[in-house]
């Protein structure tokens, strides 16, 4: 009796931590709204990705500042990152995708690689400034 208990609670736990992953999952793929939260300012941006350059607008009403754009950032490794002192509001920007790098120096390869998520982390007149967008 003693090994079903230990074989049932085994079960449980494991069904709580999927859905603690699952809800953290979730909360991280909302990048629709332009609100402000105590861990920063959503940005209200627009990004596009023709399959060699990324189409970025500044679409909130402010610029942004120490701009830190970084393509395919995983939790536990960085991704390829480029940075940029301003980006002003309303205008469209073309960055070309081989423009980002690790810090090892190894440039993104759109042949090699296929773009996953990209994330702007900046800095605005409210604080840090933070948008994530991904690709299926």
């Amino acid at each position: 009796m003693m090994k079903k208990d230990h074989i049932l609670y085994r079960h449980i736990l494991s069904i709580f931590a999927l859905s603690i992953l699952s809800i953290l999952a979730i909360g991280s793929s909302d990048s629709s709204s332009s609100s402000s939260s105590s861990s920063g300012v959503e940005l209200n941006a627009s990004v596009r990705f023709n399959g060699t350059q990324f189409i970025i607008t500044n679409n909130d009403s402010f610029d942004w500042t120490n701009v830190k754009l970084e393509v395919n950032s995983r939790m536990f490794s960085g991704g390829y990152v480029l940075r940029s002192g301003r980006m002003v509001p309303g205008e469209v920007y073309s960055v070309g995708v081989m423009q980002f790098a690790k810090p090892d120096g190894e440039r993104f390869n759109p042949y090699s690689h296929k773009v996953v998520n990209i994330f702007i982390m900046c800095d605005t007149p409210s604080g840090s400034g933070y948008f994530g967008g991904s690709w299926e």
